[in-house]
């Protein structure tokens, strides 16, 4: 039997485990994103890339096994770091985010 989709509770918490490291997310809910589009000037044309990012920067709480390419130290999580995440890292990451379900543990 399928478990349904679940509304979105703001302070749920969820892991996303990709390559060796593991991200802690939450989901996004529609006043949540409104917020973040009316802080984008109403998502006008040319800045759905910007909102991307306010987007990854509010879903993307903290991570594990993120490393710099020099020295391969842990990077802390902060806006710049995410920003600088691979783009196909940043899709999987949005993506989990705005699934039907916080999948807890969920492996990409």
């Amino acid at each position: 039997m399928s478990q349904g989709i679940q509304i979105i509770d703001p302070e749920e918490r969820f892991t996303l485990e990709m390559q060796g490291a593991v991200f802690t997310l939450r989901r996004i809910d529609s006043a949540a994103l409104l917020a973040l589009e009316r802080r984008q000037g109403g998502g006008a044309a040319g800045r759905e890339g910007s909102l991307n990012d306010e987007v990854l920067d509010y879903i993307l709480l903290d991570w594990q096994g993120v490393t710099s390419p020099l020295g391969l130290a842990e990077v802390p999580c902060t806006r710049e770091n995410k920003l600088r995440l691979p783009a196909a890292v940043k899709l999987k990451i949005l993506g989990a985010a705005q699934g039907p379900r916080a999948e807890a543990g969920a492996s990409a």
